[in-house]
């Protein structure tokens, strides 16, 4: 929960599994406070597949990616072991 004093910042998350990034989309589905029928009707899917993907299930390449856009997020492919700096959007 973000205090009154504090401002909200957009988390980035590492997934090297299929469970990991399911479990990322999930935290950001719930910090946007949205439920998975919220999301099912913006990005024009399910609320079952999305609770697929949610669950580390093999999702179509374009929900996954409608689903990242529709809450302001990228993947970023980088080599395993490298250093990453991610700043803040302004």
């Amino acid at each position: 929960m973000i205090g009154a004093d504090e401002s909200p910042r957009m988390r980035w998350y590492r997934a090297r599994t299929k469970l990991a990034l399911g479990s990322a989309l999930q935290s950001i589905r719930r910090n946007a406070h949205d439920t998975q029928d919220d999301a099912a009707a913006k990005f024009h899917s399910s609320r079952p597949h999305l609770s697929r993907i949610e669950r580390g299930t093999t999702p179509q390449l374009d929900t996954l990616m409608d689903y990242m856009d529709g809450y302001g997020y990228e993947i970023v492919l980088v080599p395993r072991g490298s250093t990453v700096t991610v700043e803040p959007p302004r």
